[in-house]
C-alpha cells in the first residue's frame, strides 16, 4: 500500500545566506510511481518535472525560462507563425539567420505537411500512415536541425510529435542504435509511442494533469516525457 502525502517546507538561500523562500510542498513517498521510460529508469523524475516546470521542489529554486518562454506561450495549431519560432530559443540555443530563414521561406510547404496532420490524435494511437508521415520530417532536405524544426512542431501538435534533442536521442539510442537525429527518427517514434502505450504512459498522463493544475499551463504527456528525460540528462 502507499504510503500517504506529507507536506513539508523548502527554503532556499540567496548568496550571503538569509533565506529566499520558503514554499509548502508536497511529499508522496512511495506514492510517487516509477518512471521508466526507453527501458532505463529515471531517478527523481516528478521532482525534475516540478523544477523544469517553475513549480517548488525539494532541491532548490525551481527554473524560470525555457517552460515560461516556450510551453507557457499560447499557439494557434493551425499555423506555424514568428513566435513558434522564436520561443524554441529557450530550448535551442544558437538559433541562425538560415535557420529563421527557413521558416519564412518554406512556411506554405510546412503548412501543407501539417495540414495532414491530425490534431486529435496522440503519438500512443498514431496508425502507421500517421507515423509515416511523421518520419518524412527527417528527409526535409532544406531544413535545418531536426531537433529544432520538431521543437517548432511539437507546439502545433503536442500529443502527437516529439521534440528531441541530443539527451532523448541518446536516451534512446540503446533501441534506436543511432547516433544522429537523422537515422534515429523514424524509430524513435515508435520506441517513444511503446513507452506512452505501457506504464509510463499513465504516468506521464497524471504528471501533465498535476502540472496544469499547479501552474495553470497545459502541457501533454508527451512533453512531460521529454522534460523527465532532459532532466535526467542533464543531471
Amino acid at each position: 500500500m502507499s504510503e500517504p502525502a506529507a507536506s513539508f517546507r523548502v527554503t532556499w538561500a540567496l548568496p550571503d545566506g538569509r533565506p529566499q523562500r520558503t514554499e509548502k510542498m508536497m511529499s508522496t513517498c512511495s506514492a510517487v510511481p516509477e518512471l521508466v521510460l526507453g527501458g532505463r529508469h529515471l531517478k527523481d523524475a516528478l521532482e525534475q518535472v516540478r523544477r523544469y516546470c517553475g513549480l517548488p521542489w525539494s532541491g532548490g529554486p525551481p527554473e524560470t525560462w525555457a517552460f515560461a518562454y516556450y510551453d507557457a506561450i499560447a499557439t494557434d495549431p493551425a499555423r506555424v507563425t514568428p513566435v513558434d519560432v522564436l520561443s524554441t530559443a529557450a530550448l535551442h540555443p544558437g538559433i541562425s539567420r538560415s535557420d529563421l530563414a527557413f521558416f519564412v521561406e518554406q512556411r506554405e510547404g510546412i503548412q501543407a505537411w501539417l495540414s495532414e496532420v491530425p490534431s486529435d490524435v496522440p503519438l500512443q494511437k498514431a496508425d502507421d500512415d500517421v507515423l509515416i508521415h511523421l518520419a518524412a520530417l527527417a528527409e526535409w532536405g532544406s531544413a535545418p536541425h531536426l531537433t529544432l524544426l520538431t521543437k517548432v512542431l511539437h507546439r502545433k501538435r503536442p500529443q502527437l510529435i516529439p521534440l528531441i534533442d541530443r539527451h532523448v536521442i541518446n536516451h534512446y539510442r540503446p533501441l534506436t542504435g543511432e547516433r544522429r537525429a537523422e537515422s534515429a527518427w523514424p524509430r524513435l517514434l515508435r520506441e517513444i509511442k511503446m513507452d506512452l502505450q505501457g506504464p509510463a504512459g499513465g504516468v506521464v498522463s497524471a504528471w501533465a494533469n498535476y502540472v496544469r493544475t499547479e501552474s495553470g499551463v497545459s502541457v501533454s504527456a508527451l512533453r512531460i516525457l521529454d522534460i523527465a528525460v532532459w532532466m535526467d540528462g542533464n543531471q
